[in-house]
């Protein structure tokens, strides 16, 4: 069963995470163990070879997972984006046949965002046609984990809008560049991708044409941010409270000699504690909301707009709550937890950094917005028409 495998492999990731992160040890081979246990398969339909598990099963996984090593469930986020995408669409020649690869333990990367444009939705990366052949150019940044990948997501303008080309991770014309920078999420690869003249099957360009499936997709990949901040949470509490439990020194100032007993120590592992389970519970809230509308066999407008403020509630939330609980945390760590070698600060980096790819500001605007004024985003979501007052 995928899960037992799954489960297994995340165990035997857990306890190498910090020698990872101090050692800049590359994950390649962790996302291949990954990936052949079945992680990027879970979401693909049994007619196509994968188990087709629901959205909160996929949250569970990605909660342990961020929970072992944060690096490891953003380097699949851009995977199963891909994976959902397909899923809803059509049937058609090409879109089975990435299905049928995901599900053989073939791992896609993404290829979406640029540094140059207004937002990132200008892009400067194209498709140039020669004849009856299509060829794809142009640069791309925040590539997370496409340097491990078998098949590349390429957002280009087409037409009036957007299409995702996929294309071969080592065809010709194609380049990887590792060079991601950022303080968090130091082993994702996140860095830049460079297409020369790329060759392009029209039976992997698929237009964005679905605004349900868009919408749906910005909270799907949202969703997959919030797991990642409630298991980091989650590692949070599991190390303070291993912390906590080997202190044998206190303060003069502490109530009692044990840090073990001390109610103020105790009090704050609680926080931690509780921030974790409030974190997980958000997003399987978010999980069963965007099941709920995606695997149903008719989807509801209403169920939509549900998932869509779940997954912004959950980015807010899980933002404040990552950051604040991995600043309490030294309050019950004490002075030795700062030591380099423990690497428990990337907890805090990494959250910061996940929770900086797609700012909570807009989404608690997003929020406001539909409280307020009773729209949210989206040509299909309909306003209540309300009077202001």
């Amino acid at each position: 069963m995928h899960l037992d495998a799954i489960d297994a492999v995340i165990r035997d990731l857990y306890d190498g995470a910090v020698r990872r992160e101090n050692e800049r040890e590359s994950p390649a081979e962790a996302v291949r163990e990954l990936i052949k246990a079945g992680a990027g398969a879970l979401r693909v339909p049994q007619a196509y070879g994968g188990p087709g598990l629901g959205v909160r099963a996929l949250a569970e996984v990605l909660i342990d997972l961020a929970a072992a090593d944060s690096n490891l469930s953003q380097i699949l986020r851009g995977h199963l984006g891909l994976v959902e995408a397909l899923r809803l669409r059509p049937a058609g020649a090409g879109r089975d046949r990435l299905l049928r690869a995901a599900a053989a333990g073939e791992f896609f990367g993404p290829a979406g965002a640029e540094r140059t444009g207004r937002d990132l939705r200008s892009l400067s990366a194209y498709l140039a046609g020669e004849g009856d052949a299509l060829y794809l150019h142009g640069e791309k940044y925040y590539t997370t984990g496409s340097l491990f990948a078998d098949r590349l997501n390429v957002l280009v303008p087409y037409r009036n809008g957007y299409a995702s080309a996929v294309v071969p991770r080592h065809a010709p014309g194609v380049e990887i560049i590792d060079d991601w920078d950022g303080f968090g999420q130091r082993l994702t690869a996140s860095g830049t991708a460079v297409f020369t003249r790329v060759p392009v099957d029209p039976e992997l360009l698929f237009p964005h044409e679905d605004a349900a499936a868009n919408d749906y997709l910005d909270a799907f990949y949202q969703f997959v941010h919030s797991a990642t901040q409630a298991g980091i949470i989650r590692r949070l509490a599991e190390d303070l409270a291993a912390l906590v439990r080997g202190r044998v020194r206190s303060y003069p100032l502490a109530p009692v000699p044990s840090p073990r007993s001390d109610p103020q120590v105790l009090a704050v592992v609680g926080q931690v504690h509780s921030h974790a389970f409030a974190a997980r519970a958000a997003v399987l809230s978010v999980a069963d909301a965007l099941g709920a509308w995606a695997d149903a066999a008719e989807r509801d407008p209403a169920l939509l707009e549900t998932a869509v403020l779940h997954s912004a509630s959950a980015q807010v939330l899980n933002t404040r709550l990552a950051g604040e609980a991995s600043w309490i945390f030294f309050d019950a760590a004490s002075a030795s937890a700062l030591k380099s070698s423990l690497a428990l600060d990337r907890h805090w980096r990494n959250a910061r950094t996940v929770s900086s790819h797609n700012p909570a500001i807009y989404k608690a605007a997003l929020i406001g917005q539909y409280a307020v004024n009773g729209a949210l985003p989206g040509g299909f979501l309909n306003s209540r028409d309300e009077e202001p007052s």
